[in-house]
Order: structure tokens, then sequence, then C-alpha cells
């Protein structure tokens, strides 16, 4: 019926997985880690990627993006119970990275099957309804407070300077003196008032371009740099009471 890989580091959960799948008529084949997954991927084709979010070797996050750069017809669904995926929650993660749909362990064979049926069916905008979206019609979680920080961001390759204008626990905008590359993915560091005090996000997603200003959201970040962000955040709160 359909070929579907399963990448995740847990045995019993792909053995659970196959259980489900295989009696209604999928072929499972099963990766322990986000660099076996990518090499069976390579081999043949898959209609669907189930893939964990967090796993040693090669995480989700990094398999999402390989696949979309190679085939963005790639049909991807995520699985995860939770766990530190920076500021914002991993379902809104895994939706603005590119994944079709999202799976919270631990979840119902019935779940499973339907989730992704309706994947193969084509209807993962469907499947989006109800989850968490970080779009631009959307209303912020976090309100935008004013700062003015020297940042720079790009992919290691090409590389920007700019102005972080305004901040959030989820995001920032950026005054780009220069044209603002056209990135999707890139990283930031933001230069904090404290000298050589640098927060940084280790990938953030490119949500908008106009007018010299970008717009970032925040996805991946170290938990020393969550707490730095956090203590900017309280000092721009305690600064806009006074």
């Amino acid at each position: 019926m359909s070929r579907i890989l399963v990448i995740d580091d847990e045995a019993s959960l792909r053995t659970m997985v196959r259980r489900v799948l295989e009696p209604a008529g999928h072929t499972v084949v099963e990766a322990s880690d986000g660099r076996e997954g990518m090499a069976l991927w390579r081999r043949g084709r898959m209609d669907v990627v189930v893939t964990d979010l967090y796993m040693p070797e090669k995480d989700g996050v990094e398999v999402i993006l390989e696949i979309r750069k190679l085939d963005p017809k790639q049909k991807i669904l995520v699985m995860s119970g939770g766990g530190q995926m920076g500021v914002l929650d991993w379902c809104t993660t895994a939706l603005s990275l590119g994944a079709d749909g999202a799976l919270v362990k631990p979840f119902s064979p019935e779940g499973l099957l339907s989730v992704v049926q309706v994947v193969l069916a084509n209807q993962s905008d469907a499947l989006k309804e109800g989850m968490p979206s970080s779009g631009l019609t959307d209303k912020r979680k976090s309100t935008r407070l004013p700062v003015y920080l020297p940042v720079s961001f790009g992919d290691g390759q090409m590389v920007r300077t700019g102005t972080v204008v305004d901040i959030s626990r989820e995001g920032c905008r950026i005054h780009c003196p220069d044209a603002a590359p056209e990135l999707q993915y890139f990283q930031v560091e933001i230069h904090l008032v404290e000298p050589r005090e640098k927060l940084k996000v280790e990938l953030a997603v490119r949500r908008w371009l106009r007018n010299g200003e970008l717009g970032v959201e925040f996805i991946q970040m170290e938990p020393d740099h969550q707490a730095r962000l956090r203590s900017v955040i309280r000092t721009c709160e305690e600064a806009c009471a006074c």
C-alpha cells in the first residue's frame, strides 16, 4: 500500500508503530536515529516519513530540514512527548519547519492510523487545523518589548549584521542596514549589554522580510541562552513598567 519510514531511538515505539501500520497494508522501514533514517530514505522512495523530534546523532529538526531541501513534496509526520525545544512548543516548531502533521506521545493506534491516512490523502492542511500555528495572521503569544541590541545572523556562509529593535520570548524584529539575505533558516547572535555577553539562537525561522526589517522566530536554543533570554525579557518588562 504505502512505504513508511519510522525514525525513533525507542525500539518499543518503532515496534508499536509497525504492529499498527503493517496490518493496515503499509510497509514499514525502521531507523534508530536520524542519520540511519536519512541513509534509508536516500535508498528508496518513501510515501511518509514519521520521525521523533529528539534523538541522538541527528535529531528530527535536522531530518526535516534535510528532507525539505532535497524533496519539498515528501510527506513528514513528527512525533514527540515534549522536552526542551527553545521557547516555542515543539508542535509549532515542527509545522514551522515543514512537517505535514504532528503526533503527541503517547498516541493511540487509531490516532496513528488516522493521521497517516490524512497525510497520504494530501489533506495535511486539514490536519494542521487546531494545532498551534505561528503564521503572521496569528495573535502573538508574547508582547514584543523595545530594545536596541547589535545582532549578527546567517547560515555560516552568508552573514549579516543589524539591530534588534524589539524582542519577546518567541522572537525578535531586526533592522538591517544592508539588504537582508533571503534565508529561511539561520542562526542568530544578539550582543547584550554586558561586555562579551551574547544570546545565541541555534535555529531561527524568517517569518517576514520587508522595508529593511526582518521578522525572526526563535526555534532552538541551548538552556543557558534560554535563561539569558528570560533575563532580557524581565529587564525590558521592568523598564516598561517604570
